[in-house]
Parts: structure tokens; sequence; C-alpha cells
């Protein structure tokens, strides 16, 4: 029961700890208390349960569980979506304060490194959420001392 357990504790505590990460990292102190802090929460929950079970059963399956196995498959996790929504598509014109992101339907240089910054700070997040996840289901993998 305990290796069926820890897990999902895991997988409902991890990924909000990274949602606020970014909450902090994008809008500060003051967003903690918006809405988009319980979407943000939400879509990480999903995310990190949908993606990142099988992930994690995997890993478990090559007895491959590790602080950076973890980190690392947060942060892909986080920055997947993200990648995949990223494309174009039938944009043509794409403007993010000051910064043009996309013209004529593909990205400026301005843009990839917009984007490149954005990307990885979900991966940052994301990382972060692994490292708590690990902190979490440790106790599985790790043998205790005598």
């Amino acid at each position: 029961m305990k290796h069926i357990l820890i897990p999902i504790i895991g997988f409902l505590i991890a990924p909000p700890v990274g949602a606020m990460v970014w909450v902090l990292i994008e809008g500060g102190v003051a967003e903690v208390i918006s809405g988009i802090t319980a979407w943000a929460v939400v879509v990480s929950v999903i995310l990190g349960t949908v993606l990142g079970a099988p992930v994690y059963l995997l890993l478990r399956t090559k007895q491959l569980i590790s602080i950076l196995s973890l980190s690392i498959g947060g942060a892909v996790i986080s920055m997947l979506p993200w990648v995949l929504l990223s494309h174009p598509g039938s944009t043509t014109k794409s403007i993010v304060g000051q910064t043009v992101i996309i013209e004529n339907g593909a990205y400026t240089t301005e843009g990839i490194i917009y984007q490149i910054k954005f990307i990885a700070q979900f991966g940052l997040c994301g990382a972060i959420s692994g490292v708590v996840f690990w902190l979490i289901v440790r106790s599985l993998v790790t043998r205790p001392s005598i």
C-alpha cells in the first residue's frame, strides 16, 4: 500500500510547488492569490499525473529513480506541452510587450530568444517539482541505514 500511496501523494504535492514557483517568477507574490495560480495548479497536477506517472513507472521498473532522473523528467514534462504549442501555425504576427515574436508567419530572432526563455522557465519549475517528488518518494528507493 505504501508503494502506491506515497507516489500518489507526490503527484498531488510536487506539481503545484513548481506551478507556484512559475507564478512567483511571472507575477510575483501579489499573483499568488489570483486566478492564474488556481489555473497553474490544476494544469500542473493534470500534466504531472498524465505525463509523469508513466515516466515514473518506467524509471521505477528500470530502477533509475534518482534526484537527477526525476528533476530531468520534471523539466521535460513541464516543457513538452509548451514546445508543442509554440508552433506559429497560421499566426502571421504576434507581439508581447515591445517584442515582435512572430512576423510574416515565422519567429523573429527576438521571438526565438523569448520562447527559449519562456520554455526554460517551465523547465526550471518542472525540475523543482521533480526534486520535490524525489523528496516524497525517496523512502521507496533508498535503503535505510543500519
